[in-house]
């Protein structure tokens, strides 16, 4: 009889034995399955080598996307007919652009919208100690690229002192390294660059006349895909929340936390360490809608838009919700 019990408390210890393990597979069996249903964010943007993107390189590099679920394919570009190229043949999600490029967008009937403000920045810059205000500029020669950002900034600069495009001397020079050259030179007196050409230029004794942040003149912009917009939009949501603690991160943090990342994206050198002036970073918000009418109706005015569509269809409202 103590025989026939022991055999049968073995079978019941293996059979409970048996349930556990059926279980504990059963339970690892579920798990993978709760991975794969988790969704996977992911966008591509495109950025230029300007402090108005340093928020976004300093969020890849701490991993800020990351935490928020998002896989970045951040790709950098140093002229913006590459980064606009890459747009139009849908190989970027998004990218830190223009209000001009904007409405060249539009204009060639691609899907676009804007969904914040940038810290871009424009400045005028001269060596010719004839020049001490922007009203000194008239019949002078100013070297710019035309009918892009820094040419619609330099008109409604000038605008301020009853002047236009029009009264001056202009030259076309695409490159912005070559137009520091040629003012420092004296070859021409003026020109329009962004930062870090800003610095490197006082840094050279040019001076500057005026400056976009100053004349409160706002052209840079952050933009996705009208798709994008609609089919990923928690991966944008994503590209958000990493961004503003980027922007938490230059505004909690010294510079040398980050000059390195500066100095690798951007192209500061250290040798203007000193004299760098960054802008006021602040938390992604839309641009205001009359900055857009302002910059449409120039590119209407310079032939480069000629649509007639209304602030709803071009100003995302995802970040006012």
């Amino acid at each position: 009889m103590k025989k026939k019990t022991l055999i049968l408390g073995l079978v019941a210890a293996c059979s409970l034995a048996v349930l556990a393990s059926c279980g504990t597979e059963e339970k690892a069996a579920k798990t993978p399955a709760k991975d794969t249903d988790k969704k996977e964010l992911s966008l591509s943007f495109g950025v230029m080598p300007a402090v108005d993107s340093l928020p976004v390189y300093i969020a890849e590099k701490e991993d800020f996307f990351k935490e928020e679920g998002l896989t970045l394919d951040l790709q950098s570009f140093k002229s913006p007919k590459d980064r606009d190229a890459a747009l139009s043949s849908g190989n970027l999600n998004g990218a830190n652009t223009d209000l001009i490029a904007v409405s060249t967008y539009l204009q060639g009937g691609m899907d676009f919208q804007v969904v914040s403000q940038s810290s871009g920045n424009f400045s005028i810059l001269t060596s010719n100690d004839e020049i001490k205000s922007l009203a000194d500029l008239k019949d002078k020669k100013v070297g710019i690229a035309k009918n892009q950002a820094p040419y619609y900034f330099l008109d409604e600069a000038l605008k301020t002192k009853e002047l236009t495009v029009g009264d001056i001397a202009y030259e076309e020079v695409p490159q912005i390294p070559v137009r520091i050259e040629l003012v420092k030179n004296k070859k021409i007196d003026a020109t329009v660059v962004p930062e870090p050409f800003r610095t490197i230029g006082l840094a050279n004794g040019l001076k500057e006349l005026g400056n976009s942040s100053e004349l409160g003149i706002d052209a840079t912009v952050f933009g996705f895909t009208t798709e994008t917009l609609t089919k990923n939009k928690e991966a944008v949501d994503a590209f958000y929340r990493g961004y503003n603690k980027g922007v938490d991160f230059i505004n909690d943090n010294d510079l040398d936390a980050y000059y390195d990342v500066m100095k690798e994206k951007i192209g500061f050198t250290d040798e203007i360490k000193d004299k760098v002036t960054l802008p006021t970073y602040k938390h992604a918000e839309q641009i205001k809608p009359e900055q857009l009418n302002k910059a449409l109706e120039w590119s209407k005015e310079q032939g480069i838009y000629s649509k007639d569509l209304k602030e709803e269809d071009i100003l995302n409202p995802l970040l006012t919700k």
